[in-house]
């Protein structure tokens, strides 16, 4: 990502022209402009397509004009699909055609989501601005209470932008992670109108931040002032089916979050139904709805047959072909926590003393060290010797391994990135073996490893991990297949599906497993190439509660992003809690059997 995040707007109108204009004069009327405008035109018969094309403005109009109404669910699928994949973009600007933002609606939403973190993996998923109606009081259909279970972390931050937390967020102005809908998908098209914008923006935010932005507001141009329980006639199918889609399929909420949201819906159909003048009517929908949702929402791709050529989010690039020899970036992290005299082991072991070295050392240091390994940092270009040349990224203050590295990997300058860590020991032969592998084809490999202690002679235990294709995708719903500080990898294709993101002591395999389901191909070598130093407690860290609760969000993470199913899940979480509880010692022994048998 640039220092400047890119924003794509993305408008879907359906014979609404006049409101449409409104809408386009708002945004070119802003102090900050998108870089682009998506125009999603859902088969309108009123001119709007023409009008769009024949506007002066000087916004850079995409112009998307589908053959059939697809609904608001399917417009937004298209456009934000062209978002990410045509136009590179941050953030995603999502609005309908009766939105009308405001001078200041774009510039403060990019200024608190800036401000949120130094960091944009830290950065709300999910934003929104307040809506209000054509008078100015808060619009009823589009309000967002603070979310109830927000965590206090999670309030300072949204207060410390001037926002609020919330859990959800409708299409009326609302700013999307480019990264986590590159991680997580696109919008389900099958939901044709209603509860769309909420499936999707509780799937983009459950594991991450999502802020109002009072600050950034926009006019939504309703008939009425209400919301959508004012006697919604034959539209009341569309919520009854979907709201049975997201809380009986839905991987978007927590089932706790479902229990919850079923109440409140229940709440609100109740209102619905006493408020209303046709009951009738919304019986049947209610009894159509619920016959309708046992059948799974159909694939994007079949509701958008013939109508738009949907590709895949997130969508591998064509694999670049690398010639022999290719240079290549390494990239090892460096924190306080480190020492000096293992630093420079790492680093010469993975640069000067290697068969083929790599062509640049990317070493980020994550915040302020102590002179002794400052000093250490500062040596590094007359460690790694003269075939690689060395960039230190210092960064001000410590992020965390996550941000760290996804600042590291935007600063690589060469297509295969190698991982190193600043306590390991790569062996001399590692990248001769490694790097061929990704010059074939492979977009991911990585290799056993040696544990080690302060003596890197004496050989602990190895890690053995499957080696083909195959053997690694069936692993890889049980546990990562993939030793970090092992895998050399194309940059394309990790950037492709998102970046490293955080989850908990997961990062790496968060990011293998959305390799994976994009189709990449991965394999491991049997040879043990790095020596991984297993410090001082580190089994015991790998135990209590602490750690179950990071299993928790881990496997709720794989789960939601479609990687593993709800038995997996389940047999996933009772193994790793009976394993956390175990004392120490026999914790120790019995990872060791499961995943690093001594040979």
């Amino acid at each position: 990502m640039s220092s400047t995040p890119r924003v794509v707007a993305v408008v879907v109108s359906f014979n609404r022209r006049e409101l449409l204009a409104k809408t386009l004069a708002g945004i070119a009327g802003g102090r900050r402009r998108p870089d682009a405008v998506v125009v999603v035109d859902n088969a309108s018969s009123d001119g709007s397509a023409d009008f769009v094309r024949s506007l002066e403005t000087p916004l850079a109009i995409d112009l998307v004009c589908l053959e059939s109404n697809v609904g608001g669910a399917g417009g937004f699928t298209v456009g934000i699909e062209r978002a990410v994949l045509d136009h590179a973009a941050d953030l995603v600007w999502v609005m309908d055609d009766d939105t009308e933002p405001h001078a200041e609606t774009l510039a403060a939403a990019v200024d608190a989501w800036e401000s949120y973190a130094p960091a944009p993996e830290h950065r709300p998923t999910v934003m929104a601005s307040r809506v209000e109606w054509t008078d100015g009081r808060e619009h009823p259909m589009n309000t967002m209470d603070e979310w109830f279970a927000a965590t206090p972390a999670q309030r300072r931050r949204a207060a410390a932008v001037g926002g609020t937390a919330i859990r959800s967020a409708s299409f009326v102005s609302c700013f999307l992670s480019g990264d986590a809908v590159r991680a997580l998908g696109l919008p389900i098209a099958d939901y044709f109108l209603w509860g769309d914008d909420f499936e999707y923006t509780t799937r983009l935010a459950r594991f991450h931040d999502a802020v109002q932005v009072p600050a950034s507001v926009v006019t939504h141009h309703t008939k009425k002032f209400g919301t959508t329980d004012v006697d919604p006639g034959p539209r009341f199918y569309y919520e009854v089916r979907n709201r049975f889609w997201l809380y009986g399929r839905g991987r978007s909420l927590a089932p706790w979050e479902r229990l919850a949201f079923t109440f409140a819906t229940a709440r609100i159909w109740a209102r619905t139904f006493a408020k209303s003048t046709d009951r009738r009517t919304l019986a049947g929908c209610l009894v159509r709805g619920a016959r309708d949702a046992v059948r799974a929402p159909r694939p994007n791709t079949d509701v958008l047959a013939g109508v738009y050529p949907l590709r895949p989010v997130p969508d591998l690039p064509p694999a670049e072909e690398f010639a022999t020899g290719e240079p290549f970036s390494l990239l090892m992290p460096v924190y306080d926590g480190d020492t000096p005299e293992r630093f420079r082991r790492a680093l010469a072991s993975s640069t000067a003393e290697q068969e083929r070295p790599p062509a640049e050392a990317v070493i980020v240091r994550d915040g302020p060290v102590r002179p002794e390994l400052q000093a250490a940092i500062d040596d590094a270009a007359a460690i790694a010797g003269t075939a690689t040349s060395v960039r230190v990224v210092a960064l001000p203050q410590n992020v965390g391994i996550t941000a760290a590295l996804g600042r590291g990997l935007a600063e690589c300058g060469h297509g295969i990135v190698a991982r190193a860590d600043a306590d390991d020991v790569s062996v001399p032969h590692r990248f001769a073996a490694q790097v061929p592998v990704i010059e074939g084809g492979a977009d991911l490999v990585g290799s056993a490893m040696e544990e080690i202690g302060d003596d890197e002679a004496v050989v602990l235990a190895t890690r053995s991990v499957p080696t083909s294709s195959p053997e690694i995708r069936s692993a890889a719903p049980f546990r990562n297949p993939i030793c970090h500080p092992t895998a050399v990898f194309r940059r394309a294709t990790a950037e492709a599906v998102g970046g490293y993101q955080v989850v908990p002591a997961a990062e790496d395999y968060w990011l293998w497993a959305r390799m994976m389901a994009a189709g990449a191909t991965v394999r491991n070598l049997a040879e043990p190439l790095v020596r991984y130093r297993v410090s001082g407690g580190a089994y015991e860290r790998r135990g209590g509660l602490g750690a179950f609760a990071r299993d928790l969000v881990v496997q709720g993470q794989l789960h939601a992003g479609g990687f593993i199913t709800g038995g997996q899940w389940f047999r996933n979480i009772a193994l790793r809690a009976a394993y956390r509880l175990l004392p120490t010692q026999v914790r120790a022994g019995r990872y060791r059997s499961m995943v690093a048998p001594r040979r």
